[in-house]
């Protein structure tokens, strides 16, 4: 099955890019979690909860004041054509995604709770989860560590690798065969460097993984399905939560192809992908006790802030180890630097992984 959506398309990228030209003015202000995504955790005021789970202090705020960074999405560097490449084309791009998803959203919100199985839906849903996945801060300092590691530990040597080749044929959209590994390995090492600035050539990757990689995975290789909570659900700042089989280890980080994704898109609805070989069984909705694993889940998977309705205070009791200290530029292998631990990694007594009634 192919992926049918126009958004992943030259054309619509084109489009954007004109649209960008054509306007001369400069947002600022960039969303990481998309406003009108936060918006359906707020109140008849419009506010929305969060908690800094570094300080754990809480407050309320419009969505426009919160999960954001200055230019976070500009594409620029001395040797960037700014007619070719304009500098917010990608901005404008995610907004004019942002503004057909709540429709995609709100169709949601009419589906009974079960599989989700209208193409046309599943295929522009995973457009947007997919990007929503590559556009955080945490997905930043990835790229930017990979691309660091791969200079560190040489690009001959780790494009080479048997493992990480066929990888990155698909998120620059190549073909692989294990019969002409040698000729790709110098066919992309040949290849120009988008920019020689760290930033662009970053953001300029996670657009490659997102149309290449994570979106067919998400169309092709992934059932979805709504679940209801009565319990109330909380969201983050990186909202799309892989979850692993019970046998999977809590120091070891969770994969977008792991059994189980979750995407709440509402203080009462969850959005679960599975593999396309996996069915999930009645019931379809989270017991309070499940909601609180759940919660948790979606805690420990933030980068830093929780989101959440004002009328509840969630985030403000739920406890998190902090983060173990991890600098990727003192490991020793390419692989180690690209395996930091997890919040889990010190902790005498780690949660099991949520959901297992659908794991097991």
């Amino acid at each position: 099955m192919q992926v049918t959506s126009k958004w992943i398309t030259d054309i619509e990228i084109e489009r954007s890019k004109q649209i960008t030209r054509d306007n001369t003015q400069r947002t600022r202000r960039h969303h990481f979690v998309p406003q009108m995504y936060l918006k359906r955790w707020s109140d008849e005021d419009e506010l929305v909860r969060f908690t800094d789970t570094v300080t754990g202090a809480g407050d309320v705020d419009l969505p426009d004041a919160i999960a954001n960074e200055e230019f976070f999405y500009r594409i620029a560097g001395e040797d960037i054509d700014p007619d070719e490449h304009p500098d917010l084309w990608f901005e404008t791009h995610m907004g004019r995604i942002e503004d057909k998803a709540a429709g995609w959203l709100r169709a949601l919100d009419r589906h009974p709770d079960g599989r989700v199985k209208d193409p046309n839906l599943l295929h522009n849903l995973a457009v947007f989860i997919a990007l929503q996945s590559q556009r955080t801060p945490r997905s930043r300092a990835f790229e930017l560590d990979l691309d660091a590691a791969i200079q560190r530990f040489d690009p001959r040597t780790v494009i080479g690798n048997r493992l990480a080749l066929p990888v990155i044929c698909r998120t620059l959209g190549i073909p692989y065969s294990p019969q002409q590994h040698a000729e790709i390995v110098e066919q992309i090492l040949a290849r120009p460097e988008f920019s020689s600035d760290p930033t662009a050539k970053a953001i300029d990757n996670s657009i490659k993984v997102w149309c290449n990689h994570i979106v067919p995975m998400f169309a092709c290789r992934r059932r979805w399905w709504l679940v209801t909570s009565q319990t109330a659900l909380i969201t983050c700042d990186d909202p799309v939560v892989p979850v692993q089989a019970p046998d999977w280890p809590r120091t070891r980080v969770a994969r977008f192809d792991s059994p189980l994704l979750l995407y709440p898109i509402d203080p009462h609805r969850l959005l679960v992908g599975t593999p396309t070989d996996q069915v999930l069984t009645k019931p379809f909705t989270l017991t309070e006790a499940e909601a609180g694993d759940v919660n948790l889940e979606i805690a420990s998977h933030c980068l830093r802030f929780l989101y959440e309705h004002p009328g509840s205070d969630i985030g403000a009791h739920i406890s998190l180890p902090r983060m173990p200290e991890f600098d990727p530029a003192q490991a020793a292998t390419f692989w180690e630097a690209m395996s930091p631990p997890t919040r889990w990694s010190d902790a005498a007594d780690p949660p099991p992984w949520p959901l297992q009634r659908w794991t097991s």
